[in-house]
This record gives C-alpha cells, structure tokens and sequence, in this order.
C-alpha cells in the first residue's frame, strides 16, 4: 500500500514547510523510542522521520506530488532518485531500505540525522548502616547534575527571541553531498555539521547559558530504599540524571549501595550471623539465653551437653528478601567461655567435676592407640 506522507505528518498537501516543519517535530517527540514504549512506536518514528525527509526537501516534495512514492525509486532530480544508468543522483539509501535491509543499512555510505540525545546518567554512592539497609530507609542526597536553563527555558536563546532554521542544511539537520566512486556518483548525507542535527541556530544566545539551554545546578533528591537491600546493589530513580538535549528524555540517577559493618552481626546475603558465650554449666546443663535479634530479643533454647561453636539457627530472623514476603534465617554460634579467674569455691566444684569427668580416661586410651610410635 502506497504511503501518504502528508496522511503520516498529518498535514495538508499545501501545508508550508515551516508546518511541516512543526508536524515533525511534534511527532517525533511523540514517537521517540526512548519516550515511547508502545510497541510500534519505533516503527512509526521511522516513518515519520522518512516522510519528513521527502516533504522537508523541495525537490523530493515536488516529485512526491508528481510521481507518488514511486518518485524515490526512479526519475526526480537533485539529491534523490536516480538518472539513468550512470548511477548519477544515485541514493544507496533509499535503495537498501526498497529491497527490504532497512533504513540503518545504508549508513554505511554515510550517516542519517542524529535524533537528540537522551541525557547522561548520574552515578553516586549512597552510604548506609547496618539497620538502613535491614529495614529500608529515606535519604536525601544531594548531587550536580546539567538542568534546563530556566532563563530561557531550554530554547539556549536570549528571552525575547528564538531559534532559527539552520543555514547550512537549511533546517532538515542533515547534510547531503555528492561522492564520485567506482560504482558511479553516490549521494549520501549526514549530521549536519553546523547544528548537529537539531535544524536549528541560536543567533543571539541566552546569555546564563551561553546558547547551550543547559545548566549546572546542585540538586537534593529524595530516595527510598527499599527493606533488605545490600551492598553493592544499584538503585535507579528514573528521569533524575542530566537533562537531555531539546526533545529528549533526561538520563537515570543510579545509586550505588554501601553499607557499613555491624559490631555483633555479620551478613550473607540474607542470613546474619552472630556469636553468644555461654558458660560451662549452661552448656553442660542445658539452659535458656537470651539473644538480640534485628528486631528485638528472642530466647534461644541451650540443650544439656553442647560443644563449643555450635551453631543453632533461628528461622525466619534474618533479613527480608527483596520484594519478596519472606525472610531470612539468623545462626547463632556458642562458644564455651573458661573463666580466667577461679574462687575457691569453683576449684574446690571443679576440683571434684574432675573427678567425676570421664574426658581424662578417653584422653589416656589415645596413647594406646599409638603404642609403639614414641619407642
């Protein structure tokens, strides 16, 4: 089906260039990938680029209203078509894209109009404590980024006036050339070297931003940081990085995570880790301990008989998973403290413990085992 150019920009066919011009650009923005995410908005930004390609240049306008869209595959004169078989006029382009490899395939005999350019993203470190990065928290930051320049909100144009089309590629924002070959006389075009592809000047240039539209300001952002995050994990807070150039969506502020050591607990990913001493009766006789938790104490049940650096696990006590309803566990490992300074009453106990103990007598039959070895 033969494509209506005019239909595509949604302008009459007696419509001026400088409406056309308008159409463009509205739709563009409209339709730019990094603005839109329909799924056929790509495609449709293409089309209305190459309808402005044809309607934005007089010649090729002119053999549109004669020929149709057939007038980008033969006849016409000036930069499109082709004139005979000389390969005079002839545009590479036009042809790759007829014969079904696209529009990008034929950059490769020179580029097309650059589309402007999405702003930089900022990357910053955000330090957390131990119980920030458990239980989430708010932050404010404060970081440089390139703002639009209110004074002349954008346009890089002093107040008062405005920009104006560009007078190398004649406001199209594309160069085009003629290069002699051995395959014959290539047409190609590229940015435009003058207004880098915006088809536009500032004659008179804003004078806070000096022509550029942009400026550099300190900004405080506000974050939330979300339960259960950890150290090197990124957050990204869309639409806060650097401001993009006119028509394009502003860059991504990425915050990188830091978080600081904890002086009892120790963190794998969601599981925390922790030490408790307990004393020889506790261990020996079982008994009960109190514990600290991330959210509070717990008791943690000592069975009679255990060794030193064993570790128990408490379910469900660690971190929460993120975005996830769930949490990790909490390991406690008990180590058997011997007490440096003994009363008399404790050595006469242990005195008479020693007696009792069935250690020392297991301790003799290992010389047994090795009879033979001190000979």
């Amino acid at each position: 089906m033969a494509k209506d150019y005019y239909e595509i920009l949604g302008v009459s066919k007696g419509a001026s260039q400088e409406e056309i011009k308008k159409a463009y650009k509205n739709l563009a923005k409209k339709y730019h990938p990094d603005i839109n995410k329909e799924a056929d908005a790509e495609k449709k930004f293409k089309d209305v680029q190459h309808a402005y390609s044809v309607l934005g240049d007089d010649a090729k306008r002119k053999n549109f209203d004669q020929f149709g869209e057939q007038a980008e595959r033969f006849g016409g004169q000036g930069t499109g078509g082709f004139q005979g078989f000389g390969g005079e006029g002839f545009d590479f382009s036009d042809m790759f894209e007829q014969f079904g490899f696209g529009s990008n395939f034929g950059d490769m005999f020179g580029g097309g109009k650059r589309g402007p350019q999405r702003g930089q993203d900022i990357f910053v470190r955000v330090d957390l404590t131990f119980e920030e990065a458990a239980f989430g928290a708010k932050k404010e930051i404060e970081i440089d980024r390139i703002e639009e320049c209110e004074n002349c909100e954008g346009s890089g144009a002093r107040p008062g006036t405005r920009r104006t089309p560009c007078n190398v590629c004649e406001g199209s924002g594309i160069e085009r050339q003629i290069r002699k070959t051995f395959l014959g006389t290539i047409a190609t075009q590229s940015t435009c070297r003058r207004c880098h592809g915006s088809g536009e000047m500032v004659d008179d240039p804003c004078p806070v931003c000096e022509g550029n539209g942009r400026v550099h300001k300190r900004k405080k952002i506000k974050i939330s940081v979300p339960e259960g995050i950890n150290a090197g994990n990124h957050l990204r807070i869309r639409a806060q990085g650097n401001e993009g150039e006119i028509g394009a969506v502003r860059g991504d502020l990425i915050a990188v995570i830091y978080v600081e050591p904890h002086d009892v607990f120790k963190r794998d990913n969601f599981d925390i880790f922790m030490e408790v001493p307990i004393s020889f009766s506790e261990a020996a006789l079982g008994s009960e301990v109190e514990v600290p938790t991330l959210k509070g104490k717990a008791k943690l049940k000592i069975p009679n008989g255990t060794q030193s650096a064993t570790l128990f696990k408490m379910k469900g006590k660690g971190i929460k998973k993120l975005e996830k309803n769930e949490y990790g566990d909490q390991f406690v490992r008990v180590t058997v403290k011997t007490p440096e300074k003994v009363s008399k009453k404790m050595k006469e106990l242990f005195e008479n413990l020693g007696k009792e103990e069935e250690i020392q007598k297991s301790r003799k039959g290992l010389f047994g085992k090795l009879k033979g070895f001190f000979e």
